[in-house]
């Protein structure tokens, strides 16, 4: 499964954790800032691997990677805007808690993933700490 990271702040490692674990294909990863990516990439020995393409632009990044699974891992803002444009060019999505900011967001991205087609899961990964 193709996966693409969206923003690499703090709690993006856990994200690459998972996609290392699971045995994803790492495509791309994107972050405004990007010395967070080179920073990220380099906790986990993944900063020499040019297979994992760099983004600053995340709608550039859906439109040539074509990512099957995204993780949305920015500020808690933005996680509606970026999931809704991924779910219209019919990508699955993981979400940061909160998956949006308003009920209406949260609806509407409920709706859209079903007429698209796309699963959509809010992460709540502190839920099996112990």
């Amino acid at each position: 499964m193709k996966y693409a990271l969206i923003g690499c702040g703090r709690i993006a490692t856990n994200h690459i954790k998972a996609v290392l674990n699971n045995h994803l294909e790492f495509a791309a990863a994107c972050d405004v800032n990007p010395e967070n990516i080179e920073t990220l990439l380099a906790k986990h020995g993944l900063e020499k691997d040019s297979s994992i393409a760099r983004y600053t632009d995340y709608k550039k990044m859906i439109e040539e990677v074509k990512p099957t699974l995204v993780g949305i891992a920015t500020e808690s803002g933005l996680h509606a805007e970026i999931a809704l444009f991924c779910i219209d060019h019919g990508v699955n999505c993981i979400i940061e808690k909160p998956m949006a900011m308003s009920i209406e967001d949260a609806d509407e991205i409920i709706r859209r993933s079903r007429e698209k087609n796309v699963k959509v899961s809010a992460c709540h990964q502190n839920r099996f700490n112990l």
